[in-house]
């Protein structure tokens, strides 16, 4: 990927998102970005399925007394469904997200290979 010309890489998600829509063009993106930015325009869609699969995670000092507090609190809003709720919430229902007809909720592109990466 490094050797084509022009160059494949962007610095900013924003210019590869300009990229991907001006055609021709596929973005790997970071799952939760991907799902927020698809979310908010109708002229974009995620192809496939995810590549890889991570959770976010909090960082402290070694020997923080914070951290075991951290671990369980985010475990609790978990167990509690509160995370999903505040996905919903900032992802999905923040009213500028782009309505689908749910028939035409499928893209009819294929997934793609590695072999068609780079």
């Amino acid at each position: 990927m490094e050797s084509k010309r022009p160059s494949v890489f962007v610095p900013t998600i924003e210019e590869g998102v300009k990229r991907v829509l001006e055609g021709n063009y596929a973005f790997l993106m970071e799952s939760t970005m991907l799902d927020y930015t698809i979310q908010r325009n109708c002229n974009l869609t995620q192809v496939g399925g995810l590549l890889n699969s991570n959770s976010y995670g909090i960082a402290t000092p070694i020997g923080s007394p914070w951290r075991d507090k951290i671990s369980l609190a985010i475990l609790e809003l978990q167990e509690k469904g509160i995370i999903q709720m505040l996905y919903s919430k900032w992802w999905k229902n923040t009213g500028d997200v782009c309505n689908r007809d749910e028939k035409n909720k499928d893209s009819k592109a294929n997934a793609l290979g590695v072999e068609n990466i780079g």
